[in-house]
């Protein structure tokens, strides 16, 4: 979902640094973009309010990385749930 070689955020180079985590935000990203297309699909509305749900996961993630409890692999996995359908 970002460029590695760009990567500034502390979470952003540990993704890039782990290829576990790398594959996973992939799948999140490719999923993020498909179920926006989709809900946009049925409506304007209802894509934004997609796209809107992926900005707040990436900013949750953003500012909680480093927190001592926070486990990024754990928040990643349920985002892909959801966004595959497993969370809702």
């Amino acid at each position: 979902s970002f460029n590695c070689a760009t990567a500034r955020r502390p979470v952003e180079k540990a993704i890039c640094a782990n290829p576990d985590l790398a594959d996973l935000d992939r799948e999140i990203n490719a999923a993020s973009i498909k179920a926006v297309r989709d809900a946009t699909a049925v409506s304007s509305s209802a894509g934004r309010a997609r796209q809107r749900e992926q900005d707040e996961f990436l900013s949750r993630r953003n500012a909680s990385f480093g927190h001592s409890d926070y486990d990024l692999r754990k928040a990643m996995r349920e985002r892909l749930d959801q966004l595959l359908g497993g969370g809702r």
